[in-house]
Parts: C-alpha cells; sequence; structure tokens
C-alpha cells in the first residue's frame, strides 16, 4: 500500500516542485525575499508571519513576471527609501509608479527626436515607447499636446493595461544609417522629398500626383534607407497612414 501511496502521489509532487513558466526566475524572487529580509529584519520576518514562504515567492514570482528587467530593478532600487517592507500591490507601484500622460507626452517628443536621429534614447517606461509608434513620430512632432491628448491618453491607458508590456526594441532599421552612408536630418529629409515632387511635376496631368511617394516606398522595399519622417511623410500621402 505504501508502495501504491509513493507512486500515486509522487507526479503532484513533481507538480507542486515544479517553478512556474509564466514567473520571474526563482533566484531573481529569492534575491528579492534575501534584500527585504536584511534591509527591513523583524518588520518582515512579521509580515509574513504564518504564510508558506515558498508559496509566498511564487506568487509574488508570477506576479512580477508582467515586469520587464529595467521595471523590476527601478522596485529593488527604492525598497530603500521606505521604512517598512511593502506588499505585493506597492511593491508593484515601486517598479511602475503612475505615469502622468503630459510628462510622458513631452519625453516621448524628446526621446523619440533621438531615435529618430539614430541617437541613444531612454525611455522611462516602455508603454511610453509604444504609445508614441502608435501615435507615430509626425503627429507627435508636428501636432501640439492639445490636439494630440485625447489619442495620447488613450493610447497609453492601452499599453498601460496591457498584462506584458514589451520592452523597447533595438533602434528602428529605418533610422540608422546603411554602411558607409551617413545619417540623414530632418532637413535633408524634407529636401528629398522635394526633390521627388519635383521629378514628379512633368507627370501633371497624368496620375494623382503622387508618384514622388510611391517612389519612395519602391526604394525602400528594394533596400534603401530612408529616414522616418521621409517613410511617414509618403506612407500618409498614400493613405497608408492614418
Amino acid at each position: 500500500m505504501n508502495d501504491q501511496t509513493t507512486l500515486s502521489t509522487s507526479p503532484l509532487e513533481e507538480q507542486a516542485l515544479a517553478w512556474p513558466e509564466k514567473a520571474i526566475p526563482e533566484k531573481w524572487v529569492k534575491a528579492l525575499f534575501n534584500k527585504m529580509a536584511f534591509s527591513y529584519g523583524v518588520k518582515f520576518a512579521d509580515q509574513w508571519k504564518g504564510i508558506d514562504p515558498d508559496g509566498i515567492k511564487r506568487h509574488w514570482a508570477q506576479k512580477l513576471f508582467v515586469l520587464t528587467t529595467a521595471e523590476l530593478t527601478r522596485g529593488v532600487e527604492r525598497l530603500d527609501t521606505r521604512a517598512w517592507p511593502p506588499t505585493l500591490p506597492e511593491f508593484l507601484a515601486l517598479c511602475r509608479p503612475p505615469i502622468d500622460p503630459s510628462v510622458a507626452f513631452h519625453e516621448a517628443l524628446e526621446q523619440g527626436a533621438l531615435r529618430d536621429r539614430g541617437e541613444p534614447n531612454v525611455w522611462s517606461s516602455p508603454a511610453v515607447f509604444w504609445a508614441w509608434r502608435k501615435l507615430g513620430a509626425f503627429d507627435c512632432a508636428h501636432s501640439t499636446y492639445a490636439v494630440l491628448r485625447p489619442r495620447w491618453e488613450a493610447a497609453l491607458a492601452a499599453e498601460l493595461e496591457r498584462d506584458v508590456i514589451e520592452p523597447v526594441p533595438a533602434q528602428d532599421t529605418v533610422a540608422l544609417p546603411a554602411p558607409g552612408k551617413t545619417m540623414m536630418s530632418s532637413r535633408k529629409a524634407q529636401q528629398l522629398i522635394g526633390a521627388f515632387k519635383l521629378k514628379n511635376l512633368g507627370d501633371a496631368g497624368h496620375g494623382d500626383g503622387r508618384r514622388w511617394a510611391r517612389r519612395i516606398i519602391e526604394r525602400k522595399k528594394a533596400g534603401m534607407e530612408f529616414s522616418i519622417f521621409v517613410i511617414e511623410c509618403a506612407e500618409r500621402e498614400l493613405g497608408m497612414r492614418a
């Protein structure tokens, strides 16, 4: 009977011991709990007294899975500012503090411009980056916050509500110079568009006047590099972008 009992329960025991798939690594949550234990001492011990320690760590690990590494690091660093150990919701707020839409918008303008030029850019939250991408670099740079506020707040809220916010990707390839070429400034981009439009003047009365935009898209597909500004202008002209 003992053998049968062992055989019937061992799969359950193995399942219980398996670390959750959608969770931060076990060593990370252990390190987090060690830091809080060392920082808060008896305050931390009393907070979780009588609760299964392994169960708590698994629960935290699963809930913290939605955070990026940068957000988790931010939360750990902010522990030093607290006199008492945080609950799980409080720690999540330390990692991902509320974002002021207005401040985030102006951050997007600044960091988006840097990214468009292929320069280093730093985002306080990947949600701000994805909201910027959703609205489009052109609209953000050429419209006031008062005009874009409803769309911006909706886009930002949608990103913040995601269970998992994708990290900011590597620099856009369209904003990087091709091998042996230099970056195209915004002024040069506008000059390039002008040149394409001038070449299109000979076709006046033959077509819809959008040949310049189609040429840009065609050359982009063929491998030619353009700045984000140029691509967005062409796509907008062809109705490919709202």
